[in-house]
């Protein structure tokens, strides 16, 4: 399941953040709808750096491999179960004119975003959890 070069650390380390990213509605704001000037960002975006670049559901069984199903991994499970639900819809929503708009006010993004906050909550006290 865990390749001889991957560095656990690293690996949560980045996902920890890229989990902190779909929290943070207001970084989402700015970087989705052009008003930072040093970051862009999108719907699309956030997603694929938490599935493609960084795993997300490998590190959930990763996880309960070594620490079972405790309340980090329930609300890990949680959050996948949410975003897997919403991923189609949101990617039809992005396409849309003013698409990112619609989905930074949509419930059910804004329903993800806290599940995304209890995550990274969670995940903070957890010290067994390294750089988070």
């Amino acid at each position: 399941m865990i390749g001889e070069n991957e560095n656990i650390e690293i690996w949560e380390k980045n996902l920890f953040n890229s989990i902190k990213d779909v929290s943070d509605i207001d970084f989402q704001k700015s970087t989705w709808l052009g008003l930072d000037p040093n970051y862009i960002s999108s719907f699309t975006e956030v997603i694929s750096t938490l599935y493609d670049d960084f795993d997300f559901e490998r590190y959930i069984l990763y996880y309960k491999s070594f620490k079972g199903e405790d309340k980090l991994y329930k609300v890990l499970s949680e959050l996948n179960e949410m975003i897997n639900k919403y991923k189609k819809q949101g990617y039809e929503i992005e396409s849309k004119p003013k698409g990112q708009e619609l989905i930074l006010v949509d419930p059910q993004w804004i329903e993800i975003t806290f599940k995304a906050k209890e995550v990274f909550q969670t995940a903070s006290t957890h010290s067994k959890l390294s750089g988070i």
